[in-house]
């Protein structure tokens, strides 16, 4: 039985190279900011997986037993019955290895009936295809080594001699389980009825073009219904036979009026089979397959779309099949999600026929008319998409609508609509729901970007703000394929860039709160490396803009309280106290020593934990991946010039730009500090020397310097940090004296001694004052005894006026 899920299994391993391609390197999300108008002119659309879900939703609670597609990982196969006792399992195992089916019937007295004749029939039915060669196990259509590999996987259905006798064995003991009362058939009743399903299919396979065939089909298309029927009532399943025998009961209606079934390596090959399967029978198919899906098969969902992808390269089958509301929808979904509106820069003529056909047979037959619109808004038929969208009003329909106010330039329109959409956002449990969340979230997300347009910034980081909540984690949505929704960089972005200090203030303080406070474990090993949660770490961005903007007090309660080694190995707090107060003291100090030292305790804390207390969350300086990469979120000039971006915005992004514009700009701050106490040392010091040679190893440090777009990585010829390397040199060797250690200088430097600073300059005014007194003695002594002659006349004159 592990075949049944053989078009399934290969329709995974398919995609799973694909896959595992994209999984290397860093992953990127794509951000709607990135390109605007291209955000803005998207078609409003859901995934496939979550349309096909909804053709025909479950009203049953039968559920899917898949295997996870991406779950590499060996895991041991649950047990096959786990509703048995340990001991019935074992005895079911040793009742496997029996020759036949009666002899496991003689010697498995002691088990329920139902699982007793059901071990048999399952051993008679594998005796039945036991002679079967690989030539035997090719269907008319197989002749393709990939379509050999699933033929062998549904060996059952290929093989077109089996040992009949074997086979009626088997059927009979299916259907003496089947035959039990229900209260007695609990156990085996879903699984003997789906194999009796499984031995007619096969034989209806076999008996193709003869007048066998019907009946065979028609038997296997009973014990699968009969299947789901036990199931429902409480049959154990817990292989999910019932649903995966939707697929099943599909795959028999896939016969072409040439004798040939559609397979699925005949589906993948091209070969245009689909157009021969008769059009109600393809429409029954999907049916099936939507049942199937709607019960929550991964399966189905594939299947779903290779026969989509078929039938849309088959236009007569296209007219002939979209008066039916499941395969009309079915193809719609398809044509939104997985076909381009461009081929080689070509219109793909395809999604205008589909259109053209629906419209044929009459727009009041249309299944979903929001779908359909936004199909026709896809392929430039604006009239009809807004003719559409007045049918079927809903989220999904107001997206096209603001799409449509879009295209003609109506912002104002296209806002309303959008807030239409939202306030009909459906619940996340809803089963006729238009939108799916992640449509929900990007609809948000687009909110935000014509917030942008239309110069609302706060209202902007509202949106992006709820989509960045909504999707969780860091804000930013990572698919299988490297990409995704950068909601939470968009958001970073405008609240770094586009909003000002006091407006990112007032909106954290109304809508972001803190995390609560948690006492740090010293046992945990992993506490430095587990996530920041989104609303921390927009608070921590708000922080380091307000040690950038001088405000220090007012940044305190947005760093974390205490220590927190997921933000650093320090108490940021008083590390930014810390460095308030050295640069007032760098000013304000009593001596010119006393600022110098200052100054380079500053220039020490903004060197060693300037990433953590003023650091950009975004460009130049990347906080949000460590300052590892260059590159991965935020917006550059060259991406302010499009579509979409307001003067404001741009004279705000032009204001909030770092000084200088650098990457890891802090260390250029840290230097200039250094660079600044050594303007207040005395130049032939200890001290002057080893603060610029601190200054010239922090540019040595690094890192390369690009051009300011994080896109061009091409290195600039002379770089900032090379010209200041040099600056700094230069000026120690006009200026400061002769170390031991300047032959490496940046790289060997000695901690600056202060105090010997401030004996030199004690020792320099003392040399000073007794070099002006031998220099000017005669003079001095001079105007000493001038100083007494005139004394002595006031005392004389004093004396004679008493």
């Amino acid at each position: 039985m592990n075949g049944r899920k053989s078009v399934t299994a290969a329709v995974i391993a398919s995609l799973l190279a694909g896959a595992v391609a994209w999984a290397c390197g860093p992953m990127f999300p794509n951000q709607l900011l990135d390109d605007r108008g291209a955000t803005l002119k998207a078609v409003p659309q859901n995934t496939f997986a979550f349309e096909v879900a909804r053709l025909l939703p479950a009203t049953d609670k039968l559920l899917a037993v898949e295997a996870d597609p991406y779950d590499y990982s060996e895991k041991p196969n649950a047990a096959t019955m786990p509703d048995l006792t340990k001991e019935q399992a074992k005895r079911v195992d040793t009742l496997r290895d029996s020759e036949t089916g009666a002899i496991a019937i003689e010697n498995g007295k002691d088990l329920p009936d139902d699982v007793r004749w059901y071990v048999a029939g399952a051993i008679d039915y594998s005796r039945s295809n036991a002679a079967c060669t690989d030539e035997d196990l090719s269907s008319p259509n197989d002749d393709a080594e990939e379509a050999m590999k699933h033929a062998r996987a549904a060996a059952r259905h290929a093989c077109r001699d089996p040992n009949g006798d074997a086979m009626d064995q088997a059927l009979a003991n299916f259907q003496k389980v089947t035959a039990l009362p229900a209260d007695q058939s609990v156990l085996r009743g879903v699984w003997a009825a789906y194999m009796l399903g499984e031995a007619h299919s096969q034989l209806a396979y076999n008996a193709v073009g003869t007048p066998a065939f019907a009946g065979e089909r028609d038997a296997a298309a009973k014990a699968f219904a009969e299947a789901r029927t036990r199931a429902v009532a409480g049959g154990s399943d817990n292989e999910g036979l019932a649903v995966a025998s939707f697929g099943e009961e599909a795959r028999l209606w896939l016969l072409g009026s040439d004798g040939h079934y559609c397979d699925w390596s005949a589906l993948n090959s091209g070969s245009g089979c689909i157009a021969a399967v008769k059009p109600a029978d393809l429409k029954h198919a999907i049916a099936l397959y939507a049942a199937q899906a709607g019960h929550g098969s991964y399966g189905a969902v594939q299947s779903l779309s290779v026969i989509a992808e078929a039938v849309l390269h088959a236009p007569e089958q296209v007219a002939a099949i979209v008066d039916g509301p499941v395969s009309q929808r079915l193809l719609v979904a398809y044509a939104l999600a997985r076909v381009d509106a461009r081929v080689d820069g070509k219109p793909d003529d395809r999604l205008a026929d589909l259109v053209a056909a629906i419209e044929k047979v009459g727009l009041d037959k249309v299944a979903a008319a929001d779908r359909l619109a936004a199909l026709a808004y896809q392929t430039g038929r604006y009239d009809l998409a807004a003719k559409l969208t007045a049918k079927a009003p809903g989220p999904l329909a107001s997206w096209v609508n603001a799409k449509l106010a879009l295209q003609k330039g109506d912002l104002a329109a296209a806002a309303a609509a959008y807030a239409d959409a939202a306030r009909a956002f459906p619940k996340a449990d809803d089963p006729k729901a238009s939108l799916a969340p992640a449509s929900a979230h990007l609809l948000t997300g687009e909110q935000g970007v014509l917030a942008l347009a239309r110069g609302e910034y706060v209202e902007a980081m509202n949106h992006m703000f709820d989509a960045a909540t909504a999707v969780g984690g860091n804000g930013n949505v990572y698919d299988d394929y490297g990409s995704g929704v950068g909601y939470g960089n968009d958001m970073a972005f405008i609240g770094e860039r586009v909003l000002t200090v006091d407006e990112l203030k007032s909106f954290v303080d109304a809508r972001v709160p803190a995390s609560p406070v948690v006492k740090p474990d010293p046992s945990d090993k992993e506490a430095a490396y587990r996530p920041i949660p989104l609303n921390d770490r927009l608070r921590w961005l708000l922080a380091r803009r307000l040690v950038r903007a001088g405000q220090f007090d007012e940044a305190l309660a947005y760093f974390p309280e205490g220590k927190d080694e997921r933000y650093a190995d320090v108490d940021l707090r008083e590390t930014v106290r810390d460095y308030a107060k050295d640069l007032h003291d760098g000013d304000h100090a009593w001596t010119d020593i006393g600022k110098a030292e200052a100054r380079y305790k500053a220039a020490v804390i903004a060197r060693g934990y300037g990433m953590e207390i003023m650091g950009y969350e975004q460009s130049p300086d990347y906080t949000d991946n460590g300052g590892g990469l260059q590159c991965g979120s935020g917006q550059s000039g060259a991406s302010m010039k499009g579509p979409y971006v307001t003067e404001g915005e741009r004279t705000r992004f032009n204001d909030s730009v770092a000084r200088p514009d650098l990457r890891f700009h802090y260390r250029y701050i840290a230097a200039d500090k250094a660079n600044a106490s050594a303007d207040l040392l005395p130049p032939r010091s200890q001290a002057f020397a080893a603060v610029m040679c601190k200054a010239t190893g922090w540019m040595q440090d690094g890192p390369a310097s690009y051009m300011p777009d994080p896109e061009d990585c091409t290195p600039v010829v002379v770089s900032e940090r090379e010209k200041r390397i040099g600056q700094y040199y230069d000026r120690y060797v006009k200026q400061g004296p002769y170390v031991d250690w300047a032959e490496d200088f940046g790289r060997n430097c000695e901690e600056p001694d202060f105090d010997r600073a401030r004996q030199m300059v004690k020792a320099q005014r003392i040399a000073a004052v007794k070099h002006f007194i031998r220099r000017n003695l005669p003079y001095e002594i001079g105007a000493f005894v001038l100083v007494l002659a005139l004394a002595g006349v006031l005392i004389v004159r004093r004396r004679r006026k008493a």
